[in-house]
């Protein structure tokens, strides 16, 4: 009875043990993905991340990518206040040396991912003939930014008009700051603005580009910013994370960022 006993308590061991490796990934070379994750990530990735979780949760049975949109600001409050999330998108890498100077990040696992790069959108025909950076400080036009406090255009649309030196001239011309990048096109293709500046990828693949025209910035000028991606120090899930960023940067989720009018760092 006792030899018995012993088997039984050997063999309750033995599964233990094999279920824990299992859980570890040493017999499934730890590239199963099962479970959810919660992701920040800025308003103006949305069409792209939308296109990306559905692709990946495809691939992998059994995984939810739970995304929240905002602008850098609301995305950095949610991190700060919740401490939950297991990864983050933001529209602009000085997102992360704040997180990262907080302690928020894997700091290992930052990458950057595809360029945010700002144009001039104006109303189609640009009945205002609007040709520059120059003539937003034009007397009597309407000009929208992004809040220049929480958006990542906002930031960089400050910079860049402190480059060509007509930032009070666009200011006094500013009828409204947006608290995104999609508000923007909002408002330039319902008429409330005469131009806007906002990302490229927001210009030429979101709705409405059909009621704008794009002005380019001259590189010189501009102020290009970087989509960049963290796991967070929160995350409960870093396998599923890990998978997740590895694929949002693999030449097949690249291509998705492609579609949508970003332009890949690599």
């Amino acid at each position: 009875m006792e030899s018995k006993n012993i088997a039984i308590i050997a063999i309750v061991a033995i599964i233990i043990i094999v279920a824990g490796l299992y859980a570890s990934g040493i017999f499934t070379g730890g590239n199963s993905a099962e479970g959810n994750l919660t992701v920040l990530a800025g308003a103006g990735t949305i069409l792209a991340m939308d296109d990306l979780k559905a692709s990946f949760e495809e691939k992998n049975p059994g995984t939810t990518i739970n995304i929240q949109y905002g602008n850098s600001g609301e995305l950095f409050s949610t991190l700060n206040t919740q401490k939950s999330a297991d990864m983050v998108i933001p529209g602009d890498l000085t997102f992360m040396e704040k997180a990262e100077s907080k302690g928020y990040l894997e700091n290992d696992t930052i990458k950057p991912i595809v360029y945010h790069i700002p144009v001039i959108a104006v109303q189609k025909g640009n009945p205002k003939n609007i040709t520059s950076l120059k003539d937003l400080g034009n007397p009597g036009l309407k000009i929208g930014l992004g809040d220049t406090n929480g958006t990542a255009v906002g930031k960089q649309s400050i910079k860049i008009l402190n480059k060509t030196g007509n930032l009070n001239a666009v200011k006094n011309n500013v009828v409204v700051y947006a608290p995104t990048v999609n508000q923007l096109m909002t408002y330039i293709t319902s008429g409330q603005v005469d131009a806007v500046i906002l990302m490229e990828e927001i210009a030429t693949t979101g709705k409405g580009q059909d009621k704008i025209e794009v002005i380019k910035i001259p590189e010189d000028q501009n102020a290009i910013a970087t989509i960049g991606v963290s796991l967070t120090v929160f995350t409960q899930n870093k396998n599923l994370a890990t998978q997740f960023e590895d694929y949002i940067t693999s030449p097949e989720g690249l291509e998705i960022w492609k579609k949508h009018g970003f332009k890949p760092v690599q």
